[in-house]
């Protein structure tokens, strides 16, 4: 995003939702949709079923583990009881900052008194930025990534 998101650059986006066939599908105006997972706190619970979430393949138990139980670089997003927004992302794959796992990411997020959590991404991908500054210590030996998604908070404009 930073290649092409200079500040002060106008940006044009378009959305388009698919289903498993390639089908479009229609979405009410003022649909919000974000790409994640799993939950991990639902209505103030730790709620973490990685095999309802997908996490868990028969006949493939490294998945699970890598994925759900080892440590790994992680972001997540959540809301707590005053409405307001949190972010977080977690360093890892360093000796100053192991990462967490999926019930461990869990546990922060109810311990940062949300709501309701998900995780976002995690790995070399956790990356966060305030105005052009990256905050964390991303991953990979090269620093931030090139990737195609973001969540962008903005101030609002009205």
């Amino acid at each position: 995003l930073a290649a092409v998101a200079k500040p002060g650059r106008h940006l044009r986006t378009r959305t388009a939702l698919r289903d498993s066939d390639g089908r479009a599908v229609a979405t009410p105006r003022g649909t919000s949709i974000l790409n994640g997972g799993p939950e991990l706190v639902r209505d103030g619970r730790l709620h973490v079923t990685p095999a309802a979430d997908g996490m868990v393949q028969p006949g493939n138990p490294s998945f699970s583990y890598g994925w759900v139980h080892k440590r790994n670089p992680r972001t997540l997003a959540g809301v707590d009881a005053a409405g307001r927004t949190v972010l977080v992302a977690a360093d890892g794959r360093s000796t100053g900052a192991l990462g967490l796992s999926i019930p461990e990411s869990a546990a922060v997020a109810k311990s940062l008194g949300l709501r309701d959590a998900m995780n976002l991404d995690g790995g070399g991908s956790t990356t966060m930025v305030t105005g052009t500054d990256v905050i964390n210590y991303p991953s990979d030996a090269t620093g931030e990534r090139p990737v195609g998604d973001a969540l962008l908070v903005l101030p609002d404009r009205h």
